[in-house]
């Protein structure tokens, strides 16, 4: 459990987002909020989350915006560094297994070398794709698509449904509630897929190329 210094350490790091006003959450609430389901919220508590109270024998958890957003954002970061380093980490095995040396770039290898290992990276990726672990960038944002308007003309459709099927002519507070909720709905489904390809930026080839797998910025996405 963490202590409340190394919560305030935290939160000054990862401070929340200016505009955002702290206050505490139910485990409900703070799952809306972040945008992720109650499961990996419950999943979080259990890895170490901050709570201002635990839940249990009738009592409901209370959750701290501020220190709760600044453990996720610190568990991002962890994730992310892990994920680089078995990055270099594989980098550096396949160099070792061509007799090339850590920092080395593609362009100082001899041209056999590089083929090599270009065609070998498109064998990998053709492997990947074909087993589903590699999907195009394009089929996934189509997917998103679709799937977003299936939901929208979904719920654009369901006031008026529901209204004919329970005559709620006489409710029109009801039918107003129903409209705004799933308003609500696709606003929130629109968002997380915009947000989703914010978080996922196409890289430019260019600079920041430093070791012998970094290759230009790729249309695809791992899954």
């Amino acid at each position: 459990m963490m202590t409340e210094t190394e919560i305030e350490a935290l939160c000054k790091r990862y401070p929340l987002p200016e505009g955002v006003e702290d206050c505490l959450m139910s485990r409900e609430e703070l799952a809306e909020t972040l945008e992720v389901s109650l499961n990996t919220v419950t999943a979080w508590l259990s890895k170490g989350m901050p709570m201002a109270q635990e839940g249990g024998n009738g009592k409901a958890y209370e959750l701290q915006l501020s220190a709760c957003f600044a453990w996720r954002q610190a568990l991002k970061a962890d994730e992310d560094l892990r994920s680089e380093k078995v990055k270099r980490a594989q980098t550096a095995m396949r160099l070792a297994l061509i007799g090339g040396a850590a920092g080395d770039t593609i362009e100082a290898l001899d041209p056999k070398t590089r083929r090599e290992i270009m065609a070998a990276q498109i064998e990998q990726e053709r492997f990947q794709r074909e087993r589903n672990q590699l999907m195009r960038r394009d089929d996934v944002h189509e997917t998103f698509e679709v799937v977003y308007g299936i939901i929208r003309d979904q719920m654009n459709a369901a006031p008026d449904l529901i209204e004919r099927r329970n005559a709620l002519d006489a409710h029109p507070k009801i039918v107003a509630e129903l409209i705004d909720t799933c308003d609500a709905v696709v606003s929130s489904v629109r968002g997380a897929i915009d947000r989703f390809w914010r978080e996922r930026p196409v890289r430019e080839a260019g600079a920041e190329r430093q070791d012998l797998f970094d290759g230009p910025g790729r249309a695809s996405e791992k899954h």
